[in-house]
């Protein structure tokens, strides 16, 4: 039961965050001519944001995942249900169908699995947080910078050739700054210390995006980014 009680608060403070921020970015969508591209890295940096803050004022580790993966499995079957209808397209630009279900899917529990490792096993629970905010934040800064004004693709081994130097370069400092300011604030590191575990974070999860299939980014960057907090940061 208490275990009951403490999912009960997570998504307490998953509601209390999502709902105003998904009725602004409601409002954004069908009041102004925002790009595509920039309204699904708003979404992304919404639910970044919502479930790093769940995992701050959760009281254990398994009432984060648990409420994470709780969140997969009620939001994929509700999206396969609406997919289908006209306003959806409206509202999501997918790839390819079911896209943004899947991508949900794989979201959340990479989120569940985040926190177990972090938190679960090493004790961690503001790196947790500090790796998911790096990745999603900077994943953001790459599409938005990438997409309107990168003009140099990266033609490396592996690379799919569509990810740019630019985008790169603005994940890499947008992670740093993200990371910087969570190491000093959350985890008390000094200073010196903090640069370097931002830094080298930043770095890491920069090149693991570049290197890695879009549809599979969602886990390999934030997994990479937490392994080098993990060994840094402790």
């Amino acid at each position: 039961m208490e275990l009951v009680g403490q999912v009960l608060h997570c998504a307490g403070v998953l509601v209390a965050y999502i709902i105003p921020a998904v009725l602004v970015l409601l409002l954004i969508r069908f009041t102004t001519k925002v790009p595509s591209f920039v309204f699904r890295k708003l979404l992304h940096i919404v639910a970044i944001t919502c479930v790093s803050l769940m995992i701050l004022a959760a009281r254990t580790w398994q009432a984060a995942a648990l409420t994470s993966v709780l969140l997969a499995v009620v939001i994929h079957p509700l999206l396969g249900l609406v997919e289908g209808m006209p306003w959806y397209a409206g509202l999501f630009v997918e790839k390819e169908p079911g896209e943004i279900r899947q991508s949900l899917l794989m979201l959340f529990f990479m989120f569940a699995a985040v926190i177990a490792l972090s938190w679960g096993v090493f004790g961690q629970k503001h790196l947790a947080a500090t790796a998911l905010v790096m990745w999603g934040v900077g994943d953001a800064a790459a599409a938005l910078v990438g997409i309107p004004f990168g003009r140099h693709k990266v033609h490396l081994w592996l690379a799919d050739g569509k990810k740019s130097w630019e985008g790169t370069a603005a994940m890499a400092v947008t992670s740093f700054a993200c990371g910087l300011g969570m190491l000093l604030v959350l985890q008390g590191l000094s200073l010196p210390r903090a640069i370097l575990c931002a830094g080298v974070g930043a770095v890491v999860g920069a090149a693991t995006e570049l290197f890695t299939a879009s549809k599979y980014d969602t886990v390999t960057v934030p997994v990479a980014i937490v392994l080098v907090l993990l060994f840094l940061a402790r």
